[in-house]
Formats: C-alpha cells, sequence, structure tokens
C-alpha cells in the first residue's frame, strides 16, 4: 500500500513545484513491503558529488544490468536461531527489531556467512541496523552490533549532520573470530528533485561516509590481524514514503554500484562484469593483505599475482565465488619489495590492481 501511495504521489511531482521536505520514521519501509531495484556499475557521465539546494539531479539514462527484489520479512519469519537478540524487548531493548531483509553472503575463505538477514529498526527517533542472522560454516546464529548501526536521525532535514560508530564479533567454532568496526559519518548535503528510469522525486540527499576495519583473529596460532578498507561512500536519494533510497549509489576504489527503485522487468541484458571494488588493502603492505570485492552473481573467477613484467608469480584463486562479499587473504612472506599487479579473470573480461610491498 504505502508503495502503490508512493509512485502516485511521484506522477505529480514536477520540477517547478520543488519544495525542501522532511523525512521521517514513517517514510521508511514497513514489513511485509517489496522494492524492485535495478543495479548498474554504469553512471552514464554522471558525477554523483554534484549537488545543492533546490537541485535537479538527471539520472534518467541509467540501465539496468540486473535487478534484485528486496522484502522486508517480520522477524517471526526468519529462521528462529536467528531471532535471539531481535526479538526479545525484555533483555535486549536496543535490538529488538522492526523486520529484516535478505543481505549479502560473506565469504572469507575459512569463514562463510550465508543465508544472511540484516535486521532494522524502525523508532520515531532513528533508523538503525541493529545486527544480522547468518549460518556462520553451517551453524546458525545471531550477531549484534553494538553500538547499532544509526542510518537515519529523525526528523531528517536539510544539514543535519551525525556520526555513528559500530561493531559486530562473530566467533568461528575451532577457527578464531572475525569482527568489523565502523565508523559512519552522515551528511543532508542537498536537497531538490531527482529523475531516475521510474520517474521524478522530491528528495533529500544523503551522503554517508564509511571507514571501515575487519579484524581476524585465528585461535590456531594466536594471531591477529586488521584491514582498514579503503574509505567507501554512499550517496542516497531519498523521498517521502520512499521506503528505501529512490536511488542509491556506493562509490570506492574500484568502482561504483547504483541501485534505483523500479518497475519489475524481464529479459534484462546482464552482460556485464558483475564484480565490483575489486581492490586489496592496506596497500603499500608489508606482511599480508585482504583481496576484497563484491559480485552481482554467482560466477567462476581465477585471480593472479603478477610482477611488473606481466609473468605469473602466484595463482592466487581459481575456482567458484558467491553473490555478496568476498574476502581472500593473501600472506606476502614469500614476495620480495616491489610492485605487482593483481588480475581478475572472469567470463573473459580482466580486472586489475596495482600491488606495492615495501617493507
Amino acid at each position: 500500500m504505502k508503495r502503490s501511495y508512493f509512485l502516485i504521489l511521484s506522477l505529480f511531482i514536477t520540477v517547478n513545484l520543488v519544495a525542501q521536505i522532511t523525512i521521517s520514521n514513517n517514510d521508511m519501509p514497513s514489513a511485509n513491503d517489496i522494492y524492485h531495484m535495478s543495479i548498474t556499475t554504469n553512471l552514464q557521465g554522471n558525477d554523483p558529488v554534484l549537488t545543492g539546494i533546490n537541485y535537479l539531479w538527471d539520472y534518467s539514462q541509467l540501465q539496468a544490468n540486473i535487478q534484485r527484489s528486496d522484502t522486508f520479512v517480520t522477524v517471526t519469519s526468519t529462521p528462529f536461531a536467528y531471532q535471539f537478540y531481535f526479538n526479545n524487548i525484555l533483555l535486549y531493548p536496543t535490538h529488538k527489531a522492526s523486520y529484516a531483509i535478505k543481505g549479502n553472503d560473506i565469504n572469507f575463505q575459512v569463514v562463510s556467512m550465508t543465508d544472511l538477514f540484516d535486521f532494522y529498526k524502525n523508532a520515531t527517533s532513528q533508523y538503525a541496523n541493529v545486527g544480522f542472522g547468518a549460518n556462520i560454516n553451517g551453524v546458525p546464529s545471531s550477531t549484534r552490533r553494538i553500538p547499532v548501526d544509526v542510518q537515519y536521525v529523525f526528523p531528517l532535514n536539510y544539514n543535519n549532520n551525525n556520526i555513528s560508530y559500530s561493531e559486530f564479533l562473530v566467533s568461528i567454532p575451532t577457527i578464531g573470530d572475525y569482527g568489523q568496526s565502523q565508523e559512519r559519518i552522515d551528511t543532508v548535503d542537498g536537497w531538490g528533485s531527482v529523475i531516475t528510469p521510474l520517474g521524478t522525486f522530491n528528495c533529500l540527499r544523503v551522503k554517508s561516509i564509511l571507514n571501515i576495519t575487519d579484524t581476524l583473529y585465528t585461535s590456531q596460532f594466536g594471531i591477529g590481524l586488521s584491514f582498514p578498507r579503503p574509505q567507501q561512500i554512499e550517496y542516497k536519494w531519498v523521498a517521502i514514503g520512499s521506503g528505501v533510497p529512490v536511488l542509491k549509489i556506493t562509490t570506492a576504489v574500484g568502482g561504483s554500484q547504483i541501485e534505483y527503485q523500479d518497475n519489475l522487468m524481464v529479459g534484462i541484458n546482464d552482460n556485464i562484469l558483475p564484480i565490483y571494488h575489486f581492490k586489496a588493502f592496506p596497500n603499500p603492505a608489508k606482511e599480508s593483505i585482504l583481496i576484497d570485492f563484491q559480485s552481482l552473481k554467482k560466477e567462476q573467477i581465477t585471480i593472479n599475482l603478477k610482477d611488473i613484467n606481466g609473468k605469473i608469480v602466484k595463482q592466487i584463486y581459481n575456482g567458484n565465488i558467491e553473490k555478496g562479499n568476498n574476502h581472500i587473504f593473501l600472506s606476502l612472506s614469500e614476495f620480495s619489495n616491489g610492485i605487482y599487479f593483481l588480475e581478475m579473470r572472469i567470463n573473459n573480461h580482466t580486472k586489475t590492481e596495482k600491488l606495492i610491498i615495501a617493507r
């Protein structure tokens, strides 16, 4: 019902009738809402940095390469083991979730998090990701974010600013611990109208700077490793009643992902390279690196490390990857100082990342 009302409203909005809006928790999703999201990695020449007051963002030329349908489900419809923290208002009131949505799997060589659901709490004062449930190496479990990841503070208006910090830690049986810390710096840096292939919407533009660090501790060797990721920036265009952003652009070293609300389509041309945000960090590196990338779908890939002359010095990975976030750890102890290139090959396409080893 909310989505139908939102689409009807959008038909009456024109560039000449734009007024600054305020977003509240009533404009966030509700349980059982379904959103069809078109996804591409081609900005069509647009610069997401551009913004302003009473601004017109024209993304009408975006062309979808793949599409997904997001359904916000009730907490009680998720696996029972996932609900431990998110359906208990007496013991865990901060983490009592409003609903959940299927998230991206996380694959970290010895750590596999599949069938992942992100849990969200929609309160009058803020909208936050409170944690997730997943099968971790085949064992269903529930993991809280402490503190929670606050994504919006209400009421949301132009020039609002907010900084939040969140982290989680997952215990991996017989292996150790995997964790992640995140700093989110939010600014509502514009308002006006955004044009997407779905229509024209009166909106606020929210810029989020994300500083994320992954940590991995192996109990067998008693070694802890920390991997600060390159900074990631999200640009979100949020409209009254839109639920999720009508347009979201995520940029980082290695490329951009653009997703926008759309009508359900069939026969989308997905003849594109489905890998984005392919990067290695730290870079320059001394002892080890984390190779990080995201995939729009399950694929077969090969990753090689080449020297400055183009000679393969090591095949790092050859096999299937899962849809979602993928991480590969590589020790550099066997390599000399110098310039190298990480090369990913997939479906006759190649992506390359320069790597410097300097001790």
